[in-house]
C-alpha cells in the first residue's frame, strides 16, 4: 500500500500530523499531507503506520 492509498482510506485529515520514517525510524518527512516534503513521498509503499488518538499518523516506507 501506498501513502496516497492511506489518504484515500480518509485515516488523514487536513489536521493529520504525518511522520514519515525509513526503517532505522529516521523522520524523512513531518507535516501535514498537503505540504510540499509530505506529498514526496506519496508514491512510496508503506512498511507499517501507527494511528494515534492525537490525530498523529508514523508511516514507516520501505
Amino acid at each position: 500500500m501506498t501513502i496516497e492509498k492511506l489518504y484515500q482510506m480518509c485515516l488523514i485529515n487536513d489536521d493529520t500530523e504525518l511522520f514519515i520514517r525509513d526503517n532505522d525510524f529516521n523522520v524523512l518527512a513531518h507535516g501535514n499531507w498537503y505540504q510540499d516534503n509530505v506529498l514526496d513521498f506519496l508514491d512510496y509503499t508503506i512498511e507499517s503506520f501507527t494511528w494515534q488518538d492525537d490525530n498523529k499518523i508514523y508511516i514507516d516506507v520501505k
